[in-house]
């Protein structure tokens, strides 16, 4: 997981989605429809508009075409999931307790949408490894939304207030942030000291952080199945090939070293060692697979700025 700059909003949301949200606001302000899924009245049709194409060429922008949480190339087999940061029909407390309707005003909030593989965002049998253990087990984040207080939590009234009293609502909606316990690319600083690497290309705790921020991280990394093993073995791939080229850079220093005091062949191993340099930060380019990770294996042996 990388810090992520949002773009700028896509017009559909502001008009086509503004519009649809009054709906559903109207809608769930009749108790009777709390528990029943969301229809537009007089339709058959539910949320719309944040599957509108315009929305998702600006996420797949946006993301480099990668999943918001693990950072796989997806668009070569799949068009992704367009994911609701906070779930928007049903959420899944940490108790493991459904609620619904869930936060059923943000069904078309920009800053509530990402771009998410389904074995990030939907439920699957994993195998999960822990160690030297690999256990079979149903992970993916759904409709999950822990918090590490309950009492924070936005309820469905303040879906009510959220266009007719806006302080109210950011004050509440900030509260809750305070207790999140999943990491959202685009919000959360540093998002990527939460976590460090392991050369086996499994994803840890950094527990160098505050007891609430590592409750974070290993609720993220249980929830989005970041531990998956066919993600542990692609990001072990990645590490190999750091690794080599790691060891290039390491070989075009010594000879550029050795060579200083020779005009001709310092100006030619100079060049080799830019060249070897430029691939080797590559790896950390937002647009590459697992630059979070690139970041930190690359960490560990020099400084640079990605």
């Amino acid at each position: 997981m990388i810090n992520i700059n949002r773009l700028p909003c896509p017009e559909v949301l502001n008009d086509k989605g503004r519009r649809e949200t009054e709906n559903v606001i109207a809608f769930y302000s009749n108790n009777q429809n709390l528990a029943t899924p969301y229809q537009k009245p007089g339709t058959k049709q539910s949320y719309i508009t944040y599957k509108d194409e315009q929305v998702r060429k600006t996420l797949t922008k946006m993301l480099n075409g990668k999943c918001a949480y693990c950072e796989s190339k997806i668009l070569s087999i799949y068009n992704g999931d367009i994911e609701h940061f906070r779930p928007k029909s049903s959420y899944t407390s940490s108790d493991n307790k459904s609620t619904k309707p869930g936060y059923y005003w943000l069904c078309a909030d920009w800053e509530n949408l990402l771009l998410s593989c389904p074995f990030c965002n939907q439920t699957h049998t994993h195998e999960i490894v822990d160690g030297n253990t690999i256990t079979e087990i149903v992970l993916g984040k759904l409709d999950h939304f822990p918090l590490h207080d309950e009492a924070n939590r936005l309820k469905k009234n303040h879906g009510q207030i959220f266009y007719t009293d806006a302080p109210s609502y950011r004050q509440a909606y900030f509260q809750e942030e305070q207790v999140r316990l999943l990491l959202k690319p685009c919000t959360d600083p540093n998002i990527e000291s939460y976590f460090i690497y392991d050369d086996d290309g499994s994803i840890l705790v950094n527990e160098n952080m505050s007891t609430l921020d590592q409750l974070k991280a290993a609720t993220s990394i249980r929830t989005y199945a970041l531990q998956r093993l066919g993600l542990i073995q692609s990001r072990k791939e990645k590490i190999i090939q750091i690794k080599a080229q790691v060891r290039r850079v390491k070989e075009a220093i010594i000879n550029f070293d050795n060579n200083y005091d020779q005009l001709t062949e310092r100006t030619w191993f100079e060049c080799i060692l830019r060249r070897e340099m430029e691939i080797l930060q590559k790896f950390t380019h937002a647009n590459q697979e697992y630059a979070g990770m690139a970041r930190y294996i690359i960490g560990k042996y020099m400084t640079f700025e990605p």
